[in-house]
């Protein structure tokens, strides 16, 4: 595909003779190509244009687009410079790579002189194709945070009195008499905070910062205020909420366990850099100078709700000029311990507004609401009324203490059932006499119905609601449609309940615990990298697990482990190996394993030694119970039971999968030592789980009866000794099958479900079971209205958990056929394709598209009685096997477009972009470069 190219010692492209280079022919070529070739999504860490970048070598990336076929990137060049005219010339001052001989286009570190602190640089990339057509990028940027902690100059302040429920507002003035060229704040807060300058917000994000062990590590947000400053006075404001940093228990108001950690009083900290024309600068920071007051904001807990006094408010309170005699002077706070990092991922924001789609006023001062949608965030409310009267919002995910939801009718009430509904809200006091609006700050929760209880059962002369969907802002990266409207309703709840529960780091569900669990987030985790760009994300939560690792090694259950509980057991902690493993696959990224290496070998260690310190130290390489019950969990919520009944299987699987990535993490990373030890203790585990669990007469694990996940994770973990393994899928295919075609897993067992069914030859069966409608099944919770996935196959309990959305793999990797880097035939980052759709009885059609780190992916099929029609379009600079099922077509024959390409047995040549079509046992196999391709294959009898 690409044609080698001379290159010198270094790996540098030498000089091509300038004869050649202009010829006629490459002139044309160059005219030709140029128009249709961009080199575009460009980002620094993953993100578009980036503001407080804070590594020392940030990593570029770009995609390159193309509507013709066979487009390869022979070489590529980086420039960074200091202004835009600079990197427009195409010189770079900070950095000029030279021109690399490499397809790579993805993570490529950055090695120019070292970057300075708060410091906005551009950035372009040249790539040449095909050796000779040379195609520059438009211009990006990236500005650095705060390379040393030494550059803060700011102090965390707060209030002198203990902050309990109220939310404080603080302000400080400033003047400007220059031109300013460009300003930059750095704003993070222990709790939550919203920032204000000149009487208006400062960017979209809420809940901000994201939540982490402020003990370890806290997120500054970089703003942008070069346009928003004026001449002559200026004023800073900052509202201030407890967040995960001050967590109690209120008398009726819901909280989970013993309400959290208190830390101490919630504190914030602003460094402001102003550079003006002239040269000058300006540096505000947080100090005693700063004022605060009582702000409306009365309660404020992020179980809990948040009540708000509007007669409280203070006009123009960060606006300059305002009276603040009264305010009292700030504190300093101490230091909350954590080191100040940026906050390198998409901020949570509100991502959605919704619309009822009915209401009911079932009494008088009373009103309910239907979303249609269960969401995770809050509600916002416009309303006219008297001053001083007050009302009450609740949510909720079902109405009249019902299992399921249902459309909204006159009869109807607001279910109570659970505490984190029935005391979970917000009241607010109206300053009467004007249109208000509000909606809340500082917590949110899950709900699909809206209760709005009027205090005093007087109309207001206006009242709307609506709901506000809250979450990490992500990129969708993924699109799935097909002729099933179940699938499709099952994707769609998949999407919902990812969005509900990423929100600074994944979390169970957004209403009860809010719980940073690392076996839901692991669980879960290629379903969100194919519908979400992950990256980033995953990169703040790897972080947070390092964080919360203990002296000895463990991973605990959640993390941060501020919010939430603390279940869980050895398959909630592997979730520090599997996803670094899965993003250095899927987004072709070293650099992770090598940050968390160290760590990721204190957790394997960690597993050694408790095999030898569990219940049963007899049995080394097997990690039986420890620590107490829910502490070593196994697998979780199957059908009609909490765990599974041999936690030890799980768990030993998992010490068996680590030992096994972390082998070949060290090879990748050159540690051969490392390496030698981790597969001799992979082998060692392998021999001690079967000869512990494995019945060779009856072919179960674990159990006298199958158990699925059991015998899943074997099959899938390739455990099964030699000659058995058919068997051991057979005892799946007829559990199933005694259950009629119904699943019996977990949130574990369920995620290797559909690969092992698919890839051991019983596509029919996988489809079947994905879409059976009576219980237990995901069509038995659309059949019952649910628009998230739920806790438990049964409807009780939460209705918002994300953790059983992994059957969303099955569709993009196997019924689409797009192939990760993860199945072993499409390889890291995506560069070459298998494309292997499954197509089951029952399904005529799949629409996909995915957004690679290499571009788009897509893959569509229509199947008909006679015919397969299959377009796909492959990246520029990837290439494909595309495999056809043959069906039990006598005679086939492909054509791509209106052209022959396979007919009578044989490969018909010439097409652009195909190199070789072959026929298999199961289909037929056609290899394709980069480009669009609409293929037909017909049943010529």
């Amino acid at each position: 595909m690409i044609k080698p190219t001379m290159v010198n010692s270094s790996g540098r492209l030498l000089p091509l003779c300038l004869s050649v280079l202009f010829s006629l022919g490459l002139i044309v070529l160059f005219s030709c190509c140029e128009s249709n070739l961009r080199v575009e999504d460009l980002r620094v860490d993953y993100q578009y244009n980036p503001l407080g970048v804070d590594s020392p070598q940030p990593h570029f990336s770009w995609k390159i687009r193309s509507d013709k076929r066979s487009v390869y990137q022979a070489s590529w060049r980086i420039i960074v410079g200091e202004s835009l005219q600079e990197v427009s010339h195409k010189n770079g001052s900070v950095w000029d790579s030279g021109e690399f001989n490499s397809r790579k286009t993805v993570n490529i570190a950055y090695d120019g002189s070292p970057l300075q602190s708060n410091r906005k640089y551009f950035w372009r990339v040249e790539i040449t194709i095909d050796e000779h057509v040379k195609v520059w990028s438009e211009p990006a940027s990236f500005h650095t945070g705060f390379l040393d902690s030494s550059d803060w100059k700011s102090q965390w302040i707060t209030t002198k009195e203990e902050i309990v429920d109220a939310s404080p507002l603080f302000r400080k003035e400033f003047s400007i008499d220059k031109k300013v060229k460009q300003a930059y704040a750095f704003v993070s807060a222990c709790g939550f905070y919203e920032f204000y300058l000149n009487g208006k917000k400062v960017g979209d994000q809420v809940l901000d910062p994201a939540v982490t062990d402020y003990r370890r590590r806290i997120l500054y947000s970089t703003f942008d205020l070069t346009g928003l400053l004026k001449n002559g006075e200026n004023a800073f404001g900052v509202m201030l909420g407890n967040g995960a940093y001050n967590l109690r228990q209120t008398a009726g108001r819901y909280s989970w366990g013993d309400g959290g950690t208190q830390l101490g009083n919630p504190a914030f900290i602003v460094q402001v850099h102003i550079a003006y024309d002239d040269g000058s600068q300006t540096v505000i920071t947080t100090d005693e100078s700063w004022k605060y007051a009582d702000g409306p904001i009365t309660f404020n807990n992020i179980y809990g709700g948040e009540d708000y006094d509007a007669r409280k408010e203070a006009d123009g309170w960060s606006s300059p000029f305002f009276s603040d005699e009264n305010w009292r002077k700030a504190r300093l706070a101490e230091s909350p311990g954590g080191q100040l990092k940026s906050q390198s991922m998409p901020a949570i924001k509100v991502t959605e507004t919704l619309e009822p789609i009915a209401e009911t006023n079932p009494a008088e001062g009373l009103y309910l609401y239907d979303l249609g949608q269960n969401i995770a965030g809050w509600w916002r409310v416009q309303l006219k009324g008297k001053a001083g009267q007050t009302i009450r919002i609740r949510g909720a995910e079902t109405l009249n203490d019902s299992l399921f939801p249902k459309k909204l009718e006159e009869i109807d009430r607001l279910s109570e059932k659970h505490r984190y509904h029935a005391q979970t809200w917000t009241d607010y006091t109206m300053k009467g006499g004007e249109l208000e609006t509000y909606e809340p700050r500082f917590f949110y929760t899950g709900f699909r119905y809206i209760e709005v209880a009027i205090g005093d059962q007087e109309d207001l002369e206006i009242l709307k609601v609506e709901g506000r969907a809250v979450g990490s802002a992500l990129e969708r990266n993924g699109r799935f449609a097909s002729s099933d409207s179940l699938l499709n309703q099952i994707h769609r709840a998949g999407l919902w309940s990812q969005k509900g529960n990423l929100v600074g780091y994944p979390t169970d569900c957004p209403h009860r615990e809010k719980g940073a669990y690392n076996g839901d987030g692991q669980v879960i985790a290629e379903t969100s990298m194919h519908d979400f760009q992950m990256a980033p994300f995953y990169y703040k939560w790897l972080n947070d697990m390092r964080d919360s690792q203990d002296p000895n090694g463990r991973i605990p259950n959640t993390s941060p482990t501020l919010i939430g509980g603390m279940g869980g057991g050895v398959a909630w902690g592997s979730a520090y190996v599997l996803i670094p493993y899965w993003m250095h696959y899927y987004y072709d990224d070293t650099r992770i394993l090598k940050e968390h290496y160290p760590a990721m070998k204190r957790y394997l260690q960690y597993l050694q030694n408790l095999g030898k310190t569990d219940s049963n130290p007899e049995e080394p390489f097997i990690i039986n119970d420890f620590d107490g019950y829910w502490y070593s969990l196994g697998e979780w919520c199957a059908p009609g039971e909490s765990d599974g009944p041999n936690h030890a299987v799980v768990n030993s699987f998992y010490y068996y999968y680590n030992a096994k990535l972390m082998a070949e993490i060290a090879e990748i990373l050159g540690h051969q030592d490392d390496a030698h030890q981790f597969s001799t203790l992979r082998d060692t585990i392998r021999e001690a789980f079967n000869s512990r669990f494995f019945n060779p007469e009856t072919l179960r694990y674990g159990t006298d009866s199958t158990y699925q996940t059991y015998q899943l994770l074997a099959l899938h973990g390739n455990l099964v000794p030699a000659g058995h393994r058919q068997g051991v899928l057979q005892t799946v295919i007829d559990d199933i099958n005694r259950r009629d075609g119904h699943l019996h897993t977990g949130i574990i067992g369920t995620k290797y479900l559909w690969p092992v069914l698919t890839t051991g030859g019983f596509s029919d069966l996988a489809f079947a079971t994905a879409t059976k409608q009576s219980y237990p099944s995901y069509g038995y919770w659309i059949a019952n209205n649910s628009t998230t996935l739920l806790e438990e196959w049964s409807g009780e309990n939460s209705h918002n958990h994300q953790m059983f959305g992994s059957v969303v793999e099955y569709f993009y990797k196997y019924l689409a056929g797009v192939q990760s880097p993860m199945e072993g035939k499409t390889t890291k980052g995506y560069q070459d394709i298998l494309l292997k759709p499954t197509v089951p009885d029952g399904l005529n059609q799949v629409n996909v598209s995915i957004e690679t780190v290499a571009g788009t992916v897509v893959s569509n099929w229509v199947k008909d009685e006679h015919s397969f029609r299959y377009n796909v379009s492959v990246p520029a600079n990837t290439s494909a096997t595309v495999a056809i099922p043959a069906f039990n077509f006598k005679q086939v024959k492909i054509t791509e477009g209106n052209i022959v390409i396979w007919e009578n047995g044989h490969f018909v040549s010439g097409v652009s972009g195909i190199e070789n079509v072959a026929r298999t046992e199961d289909d037929i196999r056609i290899e394709i470069e980069s480009g669009d391709y609409r293929f037909t294959l017909m049943d010529q009898h």
